[in-house]
């Protein structure tokens, strides 16, 4: 998943992600529609299924047949499978003594119902079954997009979305063999999991059969047909290729590149040759998901794997890398062994990322994602920290809106991995995974079969550690006190906000201390079960300073006595390393919504850490700044606000400079762009601005020209006083653009601008331009990033709500409360207005109203507390300039 700019740049801080980035940029998660409540029974199952599609990408509708093999366990005179709106042709089906009656109709909640005139008696059957349908128009399902006139065909069918394809049991658990035979126009291609068995061309019609697969859920399958282009993949254990639409093959260096040593790593770590027959990744221009793990044709959102190697930046070669790495390690953990039922989601995708982010570390060093990824783990404690959160595992009912808890699946559950694995020893997890994927390789898997699996490996109740982070909301804060000598009491309860009540809560942490005697440093874990606990250290006497989170590791907030807050502080650089000073920030940030730290003295104490030489220390400064702006900035207060902004960051610039410099650490290109951001825009630096206009103009001239983690924000900053003329150029622009990154950026730039009838041009053009669905959010997610924007954007939601529920999945439209955050009250009383009217509640959007509610209500509590000593202390940092 990549970030956009988050809106109001705080709102992240305060655990809301944004929709844009919700709906966008999620690495391996797709989307479902609303579907079943009830899971099918287990009665009649699946053994194989064969699907034959005609699929001509430059018409509109497609048919098929299937012939399922079946075997029914006890007798039945009817059963169920998937089947949403698709006309069915013919229903067959064949016994051992021949054809057997039936009638079939399609029964509430996307099922079809076969019903036989006599009982069946238990033993093997085969179904077949003619259907026909239109592709989806809204990027899931088997969906048509079109591109320079030229129509294409792509699949998403995570959920629960290969029903509105083709008739089949669409469950996880039902992991079988499948193969597929499918007529394309002899000039377009076809591909799917597996390589092809034979291909012929008759009557204009080039004919494919692909070998069988290897078990698979109905989710993972996947098709791409059209004029696709290939590119080779050498130096894999199997064959493998790059897969784009005509005209984009010439951007896939940097994935033939990056590919072979991701692969060898993971084949590494799991001990095991990769388990499929090819290794193709499909560019998808019209695509949600930032990528999806179909074994043998991984998708991908064509702005992530076809990068102009040429003009790549830095920050678009990590998210490559990243992104590769965790696909590919679904392989594995996902695939292979798959999930039972969607309550284990979490535990694919936090596996994934956690695996992903490991592997990437260690063929790509310079990417620093030790640290680059820490923050957003930081992130996701702000939402899981009020009443309004929810347990990473939790039963799923329904799968209409698996995606209302992703961003903690993700985040929360790799954390919390990265702390089990450290508190039992990397060896030793390593161990237990493997036994886990070897005990349930080609089948299906639940979380508790992997706590068992650690168990074995470590000799420690992984189990029962494990479920008080998992299966229970919230975030453990952790609290060091003095005892008497060399003691201190280390104590726990939930993280609150100021005057916000929650049940409480025990967890068991593995916490992890660093401290100093004055003379040396030492460390200590203690496993904190109960709600304190006496430890006694190795010190002559009470210590001089404790870190109750030494590397960053835990997933937990921490608090000290003010004078071991203070030093730490203070000496941050010589005390702390890089992961801990970034989780400093954060944690003195959750502290000011505990009431524990003042709003001058947070600002005061942000102060300490402007002068710090790690670029993603002063990364994750902005974080806290942005918090700062969202809760303590109304419009008297914005001049004051970009005083202290460049105040404070402009050290920081003339230490990395405007632009790269030889030999410069690669996190500092990483960083660059959200510098020189803050400054041009919250700073209202009229240098930076100036100059990111020079570099937009050299951008246009020759794209080469300048250093390309810029293009984005140079363009997003030119746009700040810019006219129509320059609207009018990159909207053009945008349109004309033959490169992903290019359209990306072009489109970006016109949320930049700032005349009010530029403004309403945009968001008339957001639904009435050129723009895929994927990118609807682009633009008012961008526009929402300037305060004075919110409350139009708010309007323009509930003016234009209906058109956009036509135009994007169902399940997005749940996360439509997300343009209420903020820190006005009055906007939220109007969301919950507008979203009580029965026509405005999507599945999940109560839940994201919740959240919603509890942030802007934090935020407002917040502002009323502290706001008077903030804006006193911007006003005495000014007047003393």
């Amino acid at each position: 998943m990549r970030s956009l700019h988050s809106s109001e740049r705080g709102v992240a801080r305060f655990g809301v992600r944004p929709l844009a980035l919700l709906c966008a940029l999620f690495t391996g998660f797709a989307l479902s529609t609303p579907a079943a409540g009830a899971r099918l029974d287990r009665r009649v199952v699946p053994t194989f299924q064969f699907v034959s599609l005609q699929i001509n990408a430059d018409e509109q509708d497609y048919s098929g047949n299937t012939r399922i093999e079946l075997r029914v366990r006890e007798p039945v005179s009817a059963f169920r499978l998937h089947a949403e709106e698709m006309p069915i042709l013919g229903v067959k089906l064949t016994g051992a003594a021949g054809a057997i009656e039936v009638e079939h109709e399609i029964a509430e909640d996307a099922l079809l119902e076969i019903r036989a005139a006599q009982p069946l008696s238990p033993g093997n059957y085969r179904l077949e079954i003619a259907f026909a349908n239109g592709y989806s128009t809204q990027a899931v399902g088997l969906y048509r997009m079109e591109d320079e006139g030229l129509g294409y065909v792509f699949t998403q069918f995570e959920a629960d979305d290969a029903r509105e394809a083709f008739p089949c049991w669409d469950e996880p658990s039902f992991k079988i063999e499948w193969q597929l035979a499918i007529q394309v126009p002899e000039g377009h291609i076809a591909v799917t999991n597996t390589p092809a068995e034979k291909e012929s061309v008759e009557e204009g019609w080039r004919q494919y059969l692909f070998r069988r697969t290897k078990p698979l859920p109905s989710y993972l399958i996947a098709v791409a047909a059209g004029p696709l282009e290939t590119v080779e993949i050498p130096g894999m254990s199997i064959p493998g290729s790059v897969v784009s639409i005509r005209g984009q093959s010439h951007l896939a260096q940097l994935a033939v590149e990056t590919t072979p040593p991701t692969l060898r790593a993971l084949e590494e770590y799991f001990g095991t040759r990769y388990p499929y027959e090819k290794l193709d990744l499909i560019a998808i221009p019209e695509y949600w998901p930032g990528a999806m793990e179909h074994p043998g044709a991984v998708t991908y959102a064509a702005q992530i794997l076809l990068v102009d190697s040429q003009a790549a930046s830095m920050g678009q070669r990590r998210t490559l890398a990243r992104v590769t790495a965790h696909e590919l390690a679904h392989m594995w953990f996902g695939n292979l062994v798959t999930m039972e039922w969607w309550d284990d989601l979490w535990l694919n995708e936090s596996f994934a990322d956690w695996m992903g982010d490991k592997i990437a570390q260690q063929i790509y060093p310079q990417y620093n994602l030790e640290v680059t990824e820490l923050q957003r783990s930081m992130n996701v404690m702000v939402g899981d920290s009020r009443p309004s959160a929810q347990a990473v595992r939790q039963p799923v009912e329904s799968t209409d809106n698996l995606m209302q808890n992703v961003g903690t699946q993700y985040n929360k559950g790799k954390t919390v991995l990265a702390m089990f694995e450290q508190w039992i020893g990397p060896e030793a997890f390593r161990a237990g995974v493997l036994d886990y994927v070897n005990r349930h390789r080609w089948g299906n898997a639940r979380a508790s079969d992997l706590w068992q699996a650690l168990a074995r490996a470590s000799d420690h109740d992984v189990a029962g550690a494990m479920a008080t982070f998992i299966e229970q909301p919230g975030v453990p804060l952790v609290s060091v006190t003095s005892e008497s000598g060399n003691r201190i009491r280390v104590s726990q309860q939930r993280f609150s906000s100021w005057g916000v009540e929650q049940p409480s809560q025990q967890w068991k942490i593995p916490v992890s201390l660093r401290y100093s005697d004055g003379t040396a440093v030492h460390t200590k874990t203690v496993m904190l079960e109960q709600e304190s606990h006496v430890v006694s250290l190795d010190t002559a006497g009470q210590p001089a300073w404790v870190l109750p989170n030494a590397n960053q590791r835990g997933y937990y907030r921490w608090d000290v006595p003010k004078e071991m807050l203070r030093v730490l502080a203070t000496e941050a650089q010589e005390i702390l390393n890089e992961r801990e000073r970034v989780g400093f920030i954060a944690n003195l940030s959750a502290l000011l919504d505990a009431g524990v730290v003042s709003g001058d003295d947070y600002l005061f104490a942000l102060g300490e850490f402007a002068s710090d030489p790690k670029p993603m220390v002063i990364s994750g400064l902005l974080g806290a700044l942005a918090k700062v702006e969202v809760a303590f900035v109304p419009p008297e207060l914005e001049d004051s606000f970009a005083q202290y902004v460049r105040t404070t960051l402009t050290p920081a610039l003339e230490r990395f400079g405007r632009e790269a410099k030889p030999g410069e650490d690669e996190e500092v290109a990483l960083f660059r762009p959200q510098l020189l951001r803050w400054l041009g825009d919250t700073g209202q630096d009229e240098g930076i601005l100036g100059y990111a206009e020079e570099l937009a103009q050299r951008y246009k001239a020759d794209a080469t020209s300048i250093d390309a983690s810029l293009a984005g924000t140079a363009l997003r900053l030119s746009a700040i006083r810019g006219d129509r003329a320059l609207f009018d150029d990159y909207r053009q622009r945008f349109e004309a653009a033959q490169v992903p990154a290019d359209r990306g950026r072009y489109l970006g730039a016109l949320s930049g601008f700032r005349d009010p009838e530029l403004i309403e041009e945009a968001l008339h053009y957001t639904l009435h331009g050129p723009l895929r669905p994927n990118e609807l959010f682009r633009i008012p997610g961008g526009l929402m990033s300037h305060p004075p924007n919110r409350d139009l954007i708010f309007g323009w939601l509930m003016q234009s709500y209906d058109e956009i529920a036509q135009r994007i999945p169902p399940t997005f439209l749940g996360f439509m409360p997300f343009i209420a955050s903020g820190c006005s009250a009055e906007r939220l009383a109007a969301a919950r207005e507008f979203f009580a009217m029965p026509k405005h509640q999507a599945p999940g959007t109560d839940v994201q109203l919740a959240k919603v509610s509890d942030q802007v209500q934090d935020c407002v509590g917040l502002r009323e507390r502290e706001g008077e000593a903030v804006a006193a202390y911007l006003e005495r940092l000014v007047g003393s300039r």
